[in-house]
């Protein structure tokens, strides 16, 4: 699976769209292209980096990600100025639930 940020032609997103496809980055770009409009999955995306010394002294870096499905979206291809993958740190662990 393929996670992919929604770059709009129209400026001022401030809450970026993030959809999941099966889709390699070509595929997709060919078929949005090829029929002006693409069904796809929208998630919410988490994700965040940490960095600490151990207790003995070393630096330990930590990745954490976690992708909810929210919902289908059809994007319509003349309105996307681009797909940007998003692309996983290698090694990362599920992003943990704080409580409210």
């Amino acid at each position: 699976m393929y996670i992919y940020k929604v770059v709009w032609r129209a400026a001022g997103e401030e809450n970026p769209l993030h959809v999941r496809d099966k889709r390699p980055p070509k595929a997709i770009a060919r078929d949005l292209v090829k029929d002006g409009y693409l069904v796809t999955e929208v998630v919410a995306v988490r994700a965040a980096s940490s960095a600490f010394k151990d207790e003995e002294g070393n630096e330990v870096q930590e990745d954490f990600f976690s992708v909810a499905p929210v919902g289908a979206a059809v994007l319509v291809a003349s309105a996307v100025a681009a797909l940007v993958e998003h692309v996983v740190p290698a090694g990362a662990e599920p992003m943990p639930e704080f409580p409210a």
